[in-house]
């Protein structure tokens, strides 16, 4: 799927040949999926279907097609960017040696933008004790990591906004995440500062920060020089060919072996869920594209408040365990009528993801490090509510200033 989505992008083939393998490998592994990915999936698929359903009773123009390729690209960068783990450093030569919190944070937040969900395994190891991790350490890392999904290129969340965002430039999106990204750091620091509490966090080598800046720059540096060719495109290729570059010499095989027989199958409630969102988007676009004079909305136009008003709802939301790629997915072709600025839809999907994930007990992430370092979901609730809170309050700012600006 990886090899043939790269190919037809690359000479402008049609993508749904990769695409009819990236559905059938997921209803292969659909039965080895979670509970909870199966019931999510599987509720997007009917939602979807029925939409569907109703759109083409009422002879709606828009392509079925789409309804299985739309998602391509982020599925095809998903794809790359899970090769990065087996570029991650090997455990420093001094375990014993702590490190600050300031340095854990910002290490989980750069290798989280390179490595994505892998940095909660490789710093919590190292530091948990007895199998747990304090409400510091916890807080540092789940919030540290998910920050990066407000600007990084290897974050899914990117792709989801260059799709569901049309005409946005990932350029014009970089300085408004890293914005974003800065403050929610800035208030997590502060939320953790303010226990007063002993901390051990990871031990951070200033080379090993190497590989993510380096991996962000190259994105950036072969866009400029090959604008016609997309983000999650570069990535798809870019991730493959820096993993086997920077893997520890010792263990290629090893990972190399790992990563074709279990990591790639691991992608597959991922998969689920954003093909799940596809149909469901599709679906509601088709409806939309069969009314004869369109959905009427309450607004006329979308601005940084209505903005701000759609981010607290899709973070309220995300705390009841729906993804925010399932808000996104609804909430983009209902206000596409009204030809939203592309830069501020960008800033809003990559806002929903780090926000809502970050702060959300039942994310992947925060159910990751709940379930493996013993920490209840409903502590991990408590402790994130003021955090989404204040989070929204800095995003709206954020959404304030380039609403000045722009």
């Amino acid at each position: 799927m990886l090899a043939i989505s790269v190919a037809c992008n690359l000479f402008g083939w049609p993508v749904w040949p990769a695409a009819v393998l990236a559905w059938l490998a997921t209803l292969r592994l659909f039965r080895t999926l979670p509970r909870t990915s199966r019931r999510q999936a599987g509720t997007l698929f009917a939602a979807g279907l029925l939409l569907w359903g109703v759109a083409l009773v009422r002879g709606t123009p828009y392509p079925l097609l789409e309804a299985l390729t739309i998602n391509q690209s982020l599925l095809m960068m998903f794809a790359g960017v899970s090769f990065l783990t087996m570029a991650t450093p090997m455990a420093t030569k001094n375990p014993q040696r702590p490190g600050s919190m300031i340095g854990t944070m910002l290490g989980a937040h750069l290798f989280g933008a390179a490595i994505n969900l892998s940095v909660v395994f490789l710093f919590g190891e190292r530091m948990q004790r007895e199998g747990k991790l304090t409400r510091s350490q916890a807080l540092i890392l789940g919030r540290g990591f998910t920050a990066a999904a407000a600007w990084s290129p290897f974050f899914v969340a990117m792709g989801v906004a260059l799709t569901y965002a049309p005409g946005l430039n990932y350029l014009n999106l970089v300085p408004w995440g890293l914005l974003t990204a800065a403050l929610l750091l800035i208030l997590n620091w502060i939320d953790v500062w303010r226990l007063k509490a002993p901390f051990t966090g990871y031990p951070i080598e200033k080379s090993a920060l190497l590989m993510p800046c380096l991996l962000a720059l190259v994105v950036i540096v072969l866009h400029l020089l090959w604008p016609g060719l997309s983000i999650p495109l570069i990535i798809a290729i870019v991730a493959p060919l820096f993993s086997f570059l920077l893997m520890p010499r010792d263990h290629r095989r090893e990972r190399m072996q790992h990563q074709f027989t279990y990591g790639l199958q691991r992608l597959a409630p991922q998969f689920a869920l954003f093909l799940g969102a596809g149909v469901i988007s599709t679906g509601l676009a088709a409806l939309l594209a069969s009314l004869p004079d369109g959905l009427d909305l309450p607004i006329a136009h979308f601005g940084h408040w209505q903005a701000w008003f759609a981010l607290g709802m899709i973070v309220i939301i995300s705390f009841t365990g729906i993804h925010p790629l399932i808000g996104i997915a609804t909430l983009a072709p209902l206000i596409a009528p009204l030809h939203p600025d592309p830069t501020l839809l960008g800033m809003l999907f990559l806002m929903c993801w780090a926000l809502g994930t970050g702060s959300s007990p039942l994310s992947g992430s925060n159910l990751a490090i709940c379930v493996r370092y013993q920490i209840a979901v409903q502590e991990m609730l408590r402790w994130n509510l003021p955090y989404a809170v204040l989070g929204w309050c800095c995003c709206g700012a954020v959404l304030a200033l380039h609403a000045r600006l722009g």
